[in-house]
């Protein structure tokens, strides 16, 4: 009897072992969370992203929404990547929503990144952007814009806790296609800009890679897209509330795989555009662009993946990309433009000019980056970054896979490459203005900011 108490007692104690082994093991892996909160305004707001743009928004074609996944690995670190269905923001905005994240969740300025989806159909920011419209906002309509946005905020830091809140162990993969209806725009003539159009020879990134995450069942909890392009479908003559094609995208990716999360990002896709049409088509064409990017999705889900493993390693910095200012004297000639955006700056530069006494010689570009060893790379950049950026990291950075973002974190400008000096045009010259920044980046701009890249990516191993 005694044999046979200890032979029991034994394995009694070998389950609880194994069955401590296993859920040490559990517990040891990677979990993965998602939320999603609306932020459709509740009045009518001031649209943003062309300059001629004087009322408020007609009516609401979709609503809009924030968007977050969260991610905790092994040695229990906790990332949020957030992503807003919107123009973009500045960086003051996002300060604000890590101090507060940091606050609550305990998450770094590392841990964090928010992102936007570019749409020209979304709301005004009240940061950001400050010299694009023609006609001025009213009194009124800042006032309602404020609102709006201090409203969005607390809606971020309250869908980034509830992601954090829906943390369940599971499997992240990452699988690679491609979609096609992003053209690069930049029409060139004997190696010079001259105008927005298609260009056919030039650089494009159609590739669409999906972080898919699943539970331990094999079950889809939600997933993560990026692609590189303008979501742009709609003109300056379209005045109604859309996510244009990144929510259709994001929409139909839900529906079809049901109560999931699709987290959309956009890639370095400052030079290029959707395939576009006229005010009549146009919401067809965003639904079309949506909707092919939810069909290679569920193409994709369908693949065999290898699950990341890889330990995270996480590092943020700014790069400080310098300026080419303009002189005073072509400021004071600039006040008599035809344009007012560019009277406007003049006169901005100029009152910078006489208060400082010079005009800002850089700017401090956000860089951030999350590695999962060397199986994939995920790297956010703040700006309006072109295609040539995404493209030059893929070929750069030792990595299995590379993932590249812009629009995130600030919102402060576009980022044009070196190869874009001599050529000019609106991304070089122009688009400046409208960021109320003094002039077009200086040479060897591109590698200050590679550079950058490199030394985080090193950082984050």
């Amino acid at each position: 009897m005694v044999a046979c108490g200890l032979k029991i007692l034994s394995v009694v104690l070998c389950v609880c072992c194994l069955s401590g082994g296993t859920l040490r093991a559990a517990d040891a892996g990677y979990a993965y969370g998602f939320a999603k909160t609306e932020i459709t305004p509740e009045v009518p707001l001031r649209l943003s992203g062309y300059g001629n743009r004087d009322t408020v928004y007609e009516n609401v074609d979709a609503p809009l929404y924030v968007r977050a996944i969260a991610i905790r690995s092994p040695e229990k670190k906790v990332c949020a990547l957030v992503s807003l269905d919107s123009i973009g923001f500045a960086g003051t905005f996002t300060d604000r929503i890590a101090k507060t994240v940091k606050e609550k969740y305990g998450l770094d300025r590392d841990q964090l990144v928010i992102c936007s989806t570019h749409s020209h159909t979304a709301p005004h920011p009240v940061e950001g952007l400050s010299n694009i419209f023609s006609t001025p906002l009213t009194e009124a309509q800042r006032n309602a814009s404020q609102k709006y946005w201090t409203q969005v905020e607390a809606r971020i830091v309250k869908t980034v806790g509830t992601a954090i809140e829906d943390l369940k162990p599971g499997t992240m993969a990452l699988v690679t296609g491609e979609v096609g209806f992003a053209q690069n725009r930049r029409v060139l003539k004997n190696g010079k800009w001259t105008g927005f159009g298609v260009n056919p020879e030039g650089p494009v990134d159609h590739s669409l890679p999906v972080l898919k995450v699943t539970d331990g069942n094999g079950r889809l909890r939600g997933l993560v897209f990026n692609y590189a392009c303008h979501c742009t479908t709609f003109g300056s003559d379209y005045n109604c509330l859309n996510g244009d094609w990144a929510g259709y995208a994001a929409r139909y990716i839900e529906e079809q795989q049901g109560e999931i999360v699709a987290v959309c990002t956009i890639g370095c896709g400052a030079d290029q555009n959707p395939i576009r049409g006229k005010k009549d088509v146009a919401k067809d064409l965003a639904i079309g662009h949506g909707r092919a990017i939810a069909v290679e999705v569920a193409r994709l889900l369908k693949q065999e993946t290898q699950p990341i493993t890889a330990p995270l390693g996480t590092a943020y910095g700014k790069a400080d990309l310098p300026f080419e200012p303009p002189t005073k004297q072509e400021l004071e000639t600039a006040l008599d433009h035809q344009r007012p955006q560019v009277r406007q700056h003049a006169a901005n530069m100029l009152k910078h000019f006489e208060k400082e006494g010079k005009l800002p010689t850089s700017y401090p570009a956000p860089v951030q980056v999350w590695k999962f060893g060397r199986q994939f790379t995920m790297v956010f950049l703040g700006g309006e970054v072109v295609v040539d950026y995404a493209l030059r990291l893929k070929r750069e950075l030792k990595s299995d896979a590379v993932w590249a973002t812009a629009y995130a974190n600030d919102v402060f400008g576009y980022v044009a490459s070196e190869r874009m000096r001599d050529e000019g045009g609106y991304e070089v010259d122009f688009s400046m203005i409208y960021y109320n920044q003094p002039g077009r980046w200086a040479k060897g701009t591109e590698d200050i900011l590679i550079k950058r890249i490199h030394e985080l990516v090193q950082q984050a191993e």
